[in-house]
């Protein structure tokens, strides 16, 4: 049989081989971090027709005579040159200026790597890359900045999740990358208070420097009152909530006629003095109800009522009664502040205790939230003893001492970005979504901080173009298809010849 038939068909399925790589390059030349590959021809197997002979004294040498067999792929080799940035005006876009891999993690301990930065941070506060692979980065210390070893670098598995703790993003605007990956983000100062004039026994207030107080802060010293706690006996006590501060006292009884709401008569302020319930004039003012269920009523301010939350029938002839409003009968103090959120805070002293000063040791009182919350009055000590002792018959009531402002804004590191490098980055095996893989002729990585030990900087709001050349690409197909069409020839024309052969029977 004609060997050159064989030898067209290994040149056909290499170039075939060839116009398979041209094709996945073009079909990825708008993919972004996306490299290219080549394919490298070699020949294959040569029969010696005959060897080659040295010269001697009577006669020339003579070279040896070999027969091809074709052609083969050699190698499809990964083109890794560096590509320029396309800006996407997003900061949590990353670029790397040069060498260096992000590290990635789509499952625990499988390490990835990419050149492709579409970065974000999900619902736990885990930055993720688009495939939702959880980005390794470098740990921190106490003061913002990455942990290393002292040639600079980190070992792979010593690099951890960039994590931040959901409630705490909520607080952060203006996140972006910096050249170094450093990730930081802007956050409002420690809150401001500035103290009202006239308030003499005032130094000033202390906030928790991650508070998000803001607005009039409302002082209220003296006997407070409280809803009586006992669910037992009262389950619908849930569905009440009331201003330390509210002037009300007695047992609340609601009732309902139609869409109506009133409260049964008998309620009076601290001082016993009944509180006014003109009838014809609505029940204790108004008796609204919002969209969300809550009660309120115009004449007692500080009183909410949440009907969702009711068990009992307010429809009942007997009425439904909710919980007894009494007196703490000790002396508190209450601080009213809102957040940002609208949402009002109530610091006070504990329920059940008096105010635990003593003016020749202290000189602050420390008043502590059902929800956790914490403030400090800084007080001129006499001064502020002074106020104590005359509560009995001059008791403050929401009176404004100052007013909280969030500080002004600073910088703060979230976390920083780890570039790996490798020794060999052409044996990086592709894994498919941007993926590279170490193989055992890469190297073991090594992770470092952008822009130190042979790593690239990192550069916000960009990402990679893929280096896919088109031009040559066209190129590259037409001497592929050209390759094909010739390979092709031979078979034919060796076709033609076996043709002859078979016919000279006739």
């Amino acid at each position: 049989m004609i060997r050159s038939l064989y030898s067209g068909i290994s040149g056909m399925a290499a170039h075939q081989t060839k116009l398979n790589v041209i094709g996945n390059n073009i079909a990825n030349v708008n993919t972004y971090g996306f490299k290219a590959s080549r394919v490298v021809f070699s020949d294959v197997l040569y029969q010696n027709l005959s060897t080659a002979t040295g010269a001697t004294a009577t006669t020339g040498g003579t070279n040896a005579s070999q027969l091809g067999y074709g052609a083969k792929v050699s190698s499809i080799d990964m083109l890794n040159s560096i590509s320029s940035g396309a800006s996407t005006g997003r900061a949590l876009d990353v670029y790397i200026a040069g060498e260096g891999y992000l590290v990635v993690q789509p499952t625990v301990g499988a390490n990835r790597y990419t050149r492709v930065g579409n970065l974000k941070f999900d619902a736990e506060g885990n930055l993720t890359d688009g495939s939702g692979s959880k980005v390794m980065g470098i740990g921190l210390d106490a003061d913002g900045n990455p942990v290393l070893n002292p040639n600079g670098t980190l070992g792979i598995e010593e690099l951890q999740a960039i994590n931040v703790d959901p409630a705490e993003l909520e607080k952060y605007t203006g996140i972006t990358i910096g050249k170094s990956g450093e990730i930081t983000g802007i956050k409002a100062g420690d809150p401001e208070f500035t103290k009202a004039a006239g308030n003499t026994w005032l130094n000033g207030i202390v906030l928790p420097a991650d508070s998000n107080y803001t607005g009039n802060v409302q002082l209220a010293v003296g006997e407070m009152v409280f809803i009586d706690p006992d669910p037992a006996t009262t389950p619908e006590i849930a569905a009440l909530t009331l201003a330390p501060t509210a002037n009300i006292l007695s047992t609340l009884t609601l009732t309902k006629t139609g869409d109506v709401y009133s409260l049964a008569g008998g309620l009076t302020d601290k001082e016993g003095v009944e509180l006014d319930n003109p009838a014809g004039s609505g029940n204790y003012g108004t008796a609204t109800v919002s969209s969300s269920g809550i009660l309120t009523f115009e004449n007692l301010p500080g009183l909410k009522i949440d009907t969702t939350k009711l068990i009992g029938d307010p429809t009942d002839p007997a009425g439904l009664e909710l919980g007894t409003i009494d007196l703490d009968g000790y002396t508190s103090v209450v601080a009213t502040v809102k957040n940002q959120g609208g949402v009002t805070e109530y610091l006070r002293t504990p329920q059940g205790t008096d105010i635990d000063f003593d003016p020749t040791t202290d000189s602050s009182v420390l008043l502590t939230s059902t929800t956790g919350g914490t403030l400090t009055l800084n007080v001129e000590p006499t001064a502020f003893d002074a106020i104590v002792q005359d509560l009995a018959t001059n008791p403050i009531e929401d009176s404004i001492i100052g007013k909280v402002e969030t500080g002004s804004d600073k910088p703060v590191t979230l976390g920083y970005l780890a570039l790996a490098k490798f020794a060999n980055t052409d044996g990086l095996l592709q894994d498919g979504n941007g993926y590279f893989m170490e193989s055992a002729n890469s190297g073991e990585p090594i992770a470092a901080k952008a822009g130190t030990n042979g790593t690239g900087g990192t550069e916000s709001a960009n990402l990679e173009m893929s280096n896919v050349d088109l031009s040559q690409e066209f190129t590259d197909m037409i001497v592929a298809q050209r390759g094909f069409q010739a390979n092709s020839r031979i078979i034919t024309v060796s076709d033609s010849i076996l043709e002859e052969l078979i016919n000279l029977k006739r």
